[in-house]
């Protein structure tokens, strides 16, 4: 039995509503996000206040502040919406249709993590699917705001356009090695960016742009490399080596993954090389599913 017949106006969304404008303290965030109009968001709350007799938000500064009483109430609704879901997975588990889960990435992730996370969802028993895409030149930011796709992983910090209704978390560190079939590169350790820079490269295409963050490093010494083709994945970029003498650029943490020849020899890049993160990039709006965390704590789980 409910505490009030007043509570019987509320539904889901209401109480989605209120959890959104606790994180995001502006109903225009949360309009967004819901993709709703802001008088929806506005009646909602007038709704909620009659409830339970709260102001729940005080206008101050610029930003909804919300009062004592509706953070008291944050834990109690996030349980509701916890066990809602709770309820929907259960009975997507009866079922023999996967919840298929969208996801953007480059190359990088499915070498890496992608194996992995497959791994941990059958191990766990989750009636799950991955389809994956291609990481473009930008975040597919508007498709993650419509929920089109679950979640994006992109690289930073600082390499991709931030916007305020998305997180971001960094996931892995990495640097760059040069792997190089150039004779005169054999007895080397190291290049330096004179010969990084006039040394014939193949460009790998991991995710879909024109250039990476080698190109944006170069650019800021003034400086511009010899690019002799592209490969659509680091492996194929490796066995042009086999073939043509040239140069290519692949983060450490993936050479054990390529089969590389010994007649290639790994290389240091130039001082003040640029290093990356591996970062997760989702819709604020989803932190309020918890199928949404469960897939988050599994991804979390890999060590690479």
């Amino acid at each position: 039995m409910l505490y009030t017949n007043a509570l019987r106006q509320l539904d889901m969304q209401d109480i989605s509503i209120v959890l959104l404008l606790i994180e995001n303290r502006s109903a225009k965030r949360v309009s967004e996000i819901l993709n709703l109009s802001q008088s929806s968001i506005s009646y909602s709350l007038k709704k909620l206040r009659h409830c339970f007799d709260d102001k729940l938000f005080e206008s101050s500064e610029g930003a909804m502040q919300p009062t004592a009483r509706v953070l008291a109430m944050k834990p109690y609704l996030q349980n509701i919406m916890q066990c809602i879901n709770q309820c929907a997975i259960e009975g997507a588990g009866q079922s023999s249709v996967p919840r298929q889960w969208n996801i953007t990435a480059p190359e990088y992730f499915e070498i890496l993590m992608l194996p992995t996370l497959l791994q941990q969802v059958r191990s766990t028993g989750r009636n799950w699917s991955l389809s994956m895409s291609r990481l473009g030149k930008d975040l597919p930011i508007n498709e993650l705001l419509a929920s089109d796709i679950d979640v994006c992983f992109g690289f930073g910090p600082g390499y991709h356009q931030r916007h305020p209704l998305l997180n971001y978390r960094s996931l892995n560190e990495d640097a760059f090695v040069c792997l190089s079939s150039v004779p005169k590169h054999q007895p080397k350790t190291a290049l330096d960016i004179d010969e990084f820079c006039e040394t014939p490269q193949i460009f790998p295409t991991p995710w879909l742009s024109e250039k990476n963050m080698v190109d944006g490093w170069l650019e800021k010494q003034s400086r511009r490399r010899t690019i002799l083709t592209r490969a659509n994945s680091y492996h194929a970029g490796v066995n042009i080596l086999l073939a043509v003498p040239a140069l290519i650029v692949v983060p450490e943490k993936i050479v054990a993954t390529l089969n590389v020849s010994p007649k290639i020899k790994m290389l240091k890049p130039p001082a003040g090389f640029p290093t990356f993160t591996l970062d997760m990039i989702w819709s604020r709006e989803r932190n309020i599913h918890s199928d949404f965390h469960q897939l988050e704590a599994l991804i979390e789980k890999i060590k690479i």
